[in-house]
């Protein structure tokens, strides 16, 4: 099995230079999308983080915390994602992140009710759908079906955590157990000011790339001249919609793109 490498960001890694980071060889990032149920709000980084990880060839994921304002209604917290997310092709597909005292209080059988509404929802939508945890979590609160149904992202860092990867490390979950690791929280990669969590793909998840490409690989064809005009018959509006593509927003990355944002 070959190893992939990524990491998983929020507003709090500010603005990234996401040429840097693919330099990097960073393969992929799981992202925030959204701030927990109190609000609902969309991330301040989303959007650019999302489009220039396109732009870079980084495959994309989101992650969603399940909290207490969650818990009370869960459909409404992942109907608000799907609201955010509009459709948008996310290769690494969409983390439910379970490290909340509130949801570790209502037991296996609770957590496992949530993660299939959840995952129902998203699922439905067309999205691959993983869950994220540390080892006590994933030992003691994660049900049997859940381990059986579901890819685990786990999390270990050692004591004297200073962002590197050790192949052999004991903390390292099993292959059996979880398809990614997140091996630090205090990692340092070119383009980010500041730490980020590290990452590394097992087993190829990564690459779970639907047939579909991206917006923003359509957006470099349309550019290129390969999707006809708005004079053309069919136009280009016809092309891309025949396609499944949505033409606003995919002329809203051409226009990113030309301007050099």
């Amino acid at each position: 099995m070959s190893h992939v490498f990524g990491i998983d960001v929020s507003h709090y890694q500010g603005k990234i230079d996401w040429k840097k980071v693919a330099a990097d060889s960073k393969k992929f990032c799981i992202m925030k999308c959204q701030y927990e149920a109190q609000s609902h709000r969309i991330d301040e980084t989303f959007e650019r983080n999302y489009m220039h990880c396109g732009l870079y060839g980084i495959s994309r994921g989101v992650y969603i915390f399940v909290g207490s304002k969650s818990i009370a209604d869960p459909v409404g917290d992942a109907k608000a994602l799907l609201g955010h997310l509009n459709g948008r092709h996310l290769e690494y597909g969409i983390w439910l992140d379970y490290e909340s005292e509130s949801l570790r209080a209502l037991g296996k059988n609770r957590i496992k009710q949530i993660t299939d509404i959840y995952a129902d929802l998203f699922k439905n939508a067309g999205y691959y759908v993983g869950i994220y945890c540390n080892k006590t979590w994933y030992e003691n609160l994660i049900h049997e079906d859940l381990k059986k149904d579901y890819d685990f992202w786990i999390a270990r860092y050692p004591k004297n955590d200073i962002g590197e990867y050790h192949a052999t490390s004991k903390l390292k979950p099993s292959y059996s157990q979880a398809v990614a690791w997140q091996y630090s929280s205090k990692g340092h990669v070119n383009g980010i000011t500041g730490n980020v969590d590290l990452d590394v793909d097992f087993d190829g998840i990564v690459n779970l790339v639907a047939n579909k490409k991206t917006n923003e690989e359509i957006a470099q064809e349309v550019i290129q001249g390969k999707w006809g005009t708005k004079n053309t018959k069919p136009s280009r509006r016809d092309l891309l919609t025949r396609a499944g593509y949505d033409y606003n927003q995919i002329q809203k990355i051409i226009n990113e793109m030309l301007m050099g944002n």
